[in-house]
Protein backbone atom coordinates (compact mmCIF):
# COMPACT_ATOMS: atom_id res chain seq x y z
CA UNK A 1 0.00 0.00 0.00
CA UNK A 2 1.47 3.35 -1.01
CA UNK A 3 2.07 6.07 1.57
CA UNK A 4 -0.46 8.45 -0.01
CA UNK A 5 -3.24 5.86 -0.02
CA UNK A 6 -2.40 4.85 3.54
CA UNK A 7 -2.54 8.49 4.65
CA UNK A 8 -5.95 8.93 3.02
CA UNK A 9 -7.28 5.78 4.67
CA UNK A 10 -5.78 6.80 8.02
CA UNK A 11 -7.48 10.17 7.74
CA UNK A 12 -10.80 8.51 6.99
CA UNK A 13 -10.27 5.93 9.75
CA UNK A 14 -9.38 8.48 12.44
CA UNK A 15 -13.02 8.75 13.47
CA UNK A 16 -13.46 5.03 14.32
CA UNK A 17 -9.91 4.97 15.72
CA UNK A 18 -8.46 2.18 13.59
CA UNK A 19 -5.23 2.35 11.59
CA UNK A 20 -5.34 1.64 7.86
CA UNK A 21 -2.68 -1.07 8.00
CA UNK A 22 -4.94 -2.99 10.41
CA UNK A 23 -8.31 -2.18 8.84
CA UNK A 24 -7.62 -2.90 5.15
CA UNK A 25 -6.42 -6.52 5.51
CA UNK A 26 -9.28 -7.33 7.89
CA UNK A 27 -11.86 -5.78 5.57
CA UNK A 28 -10.36 -7.66 2.64
CA UNK A 29 -10.48 -11.03 4.41
CA UNK A 30 -14.02 -10.46 5.64
CA UNK A 31 -15.39 -9.28 2.29
CA UNK A 32 -13.61 -11.95 0.24
CA UNK A 33 -15.02 -14.70 2.48
CA UNK A 34 -18.51 -13.15 2.50
CA UNK A 35 -18.63 -12.59 -1.26
CA UNK A 36 -17.22 -16.04 -2.03
CA UNK A 37 -19.93 -17.64 0.10
CA UNK A 38 -22.72 -15.55 -1.44
CA UNK A 39 -21.50 -16.17 -4.99
CA UNK A 40 -21.41 -19.93 -4.45
CA UNK A 41 -24.76 -19.97 -2.61
CA UNK A 42 -26.54 -17.95 -5.31
CA UNK A 43 -24.94 -20.06 -8.02
CA UNK A 44 -26.07 -23.31 -6.37
CA UNK A 45 -29.60 -21.94 -5.92
CA UNK A 46 -29.67 -20.92 -9.58
CA UNK A 47 -28.61 -24.42 -10.69
CA UNK A 48 -31.15 -26.13 -8.40
CA UNK A 49 -33.92 -23.84 -9.61
CA UNK A 50 -32.96 -24.49 -13.23
CA UNK A 51 -33.13 -28.26 -12.71
CA UNK A 52 -36.55 -27.98 -11.04
CA UNK A 53 -37.70 -25.61 -13.77
CA UNK A 54 -36.65 -28.01 -16.56
CA UNK A 55 -38.32 -30.98 -14.85
CA UNK A 56 -41.64 -29.09 -14.51
CA UNK A 57 -41.56 -27.99 -18.13
CA UNK A 58 -40.83 -31.56 -19.30
CA UNK A 59 -43.67 -32.85 -17.12
CA UNK A 60 -46.20 -30.38 -18.52
CA UNK A 61 -45.08 -30.86 -22.11
CA UNK A 62 -45.28 -34.66 -21.96
CA UNK A 63 -48.40 -34.98 -19.81
CA UNK A 64 -51.41 -36.44 -21.63
CA UNK A 65 -53.88 -35.64 -18.80
CA UNK A 66 -53.79 -31.90 -19.41
CA UNK A 67 -55.61 -30.31 -22.35
CA UNK A 68 -53.94 -27.65 -24.50
CA UNK A 69 -55.45 -24.60 -22.73
CA UNK A 70 -54.47 -25.85 -19.27
CA UNK A 71 -51.05 -26.80 -20.61
CA UNK A 72 -50.48 -23.27 -21.93
CA UNK A 73 -51.49 -21.65 -18.62
CA UNK A 74 -49.43 -24.12 -16.58
CA UNK A 75 -46.33 -23.59 -18.74
CA UNK A 76 -46.76 -19.81 -18.49
CA UNK A 77 -46.93 -19.96 -14.69
CA UNK A 78 -44.11 -22.48 -14.48
CA UNK A 79 -41.98 -20.29 -16.75
CA UNK A 80 -42.86 -16.91 -15.29
CA UNK A 81 -42.34 -17.33 -11.56
CA UNK A 82 -39.13 -19.41 -11.58
CA UNK A 83 -37.86 -17.35 -14.51
CA UNK A 84 -38.07 -14.14 -12.50
CA UNK A 85 -36.39 -15.76 -9.49
CA UNK A 86 -33.73 -17.30 -11.74
CA UNK A 87 -32.90 -13.95 -13.33
CA UNK A 88 -32.64 -12.40 -9.84
CA UNK A 89 -30.28 -15.17 -8.67
CA UNK A 90 -28.10 -14.85 -11.77
CA UNK A 91 -27.85 -11.07 -11.34
CA UNK A 92 -26.95 -11.49 -7.64
CA UNK A 93 -24.34 -14.11 -8.53
CA UNK A 94 -22.72 -11.87 -11.14
CA UNK A 95 -22.80 -8.83 -8.85
CA UNK A 96 -21.16 -10.71 -5.98
CA UNK A 97 -18.61 -12.29 -8.31
CA UNK A 98 -17.56 -8.90 -9.68
CA UNK A 99 -17.26 -7.50 -6.15
CA UNK A 100 -15.22 -10.55 -5.16
CA UNK A 101 -12.87 -10.04 -8.10
CA UNK A 102 -12.47 -6.40 -7.09
CA UNK A 103 -11.56 -7.33 -3.51
CA UNK A 104 -9.08 -9.97 -4.69
CA UNK A 105 -7.50 -7.72 -7.35
CA UNK A 106 -7.18 -4.60 -5.21
CA UNK A 107 -8.06 -4.86 -1.54
CA UNK A 108 -6.86 -1.32 -0.85
CA UNK A 109 -9.02 0.30 -3.53
CA UNK A 110 -12.01 -1.78 -2.48
CA UNK A 111 -11.46 -0.84 1.16
CA UNK A 112 -11.29 2.86 0.28
CA UNK A 113 -14.50 2.49 -1.73
CA UNK A 114 -16.19 0.67 1.16
CA UNK A 115 -15.04 3.17 3.78
CA UNK A 116 -16.13 6.18 1.72
CA UNK A 117 -19.53 4.60 1.11
CA UNK A 118 -19.92 4.13 4.89
CA UNK A 119 -19.16 7.78 5.52
CA UNK A 120 -21.79 9.06 3.06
Amino acid sequence: MSKEVEQIINTICDKPGVAANILVPEMARYNIARLAFLTVAYGILAVVLTVIFVRFVKHFLTSEDIDEDEKAIAILLVNLIPGIVLVFLIVCTIENATDLIGWIASPTASAVKEITSMIK
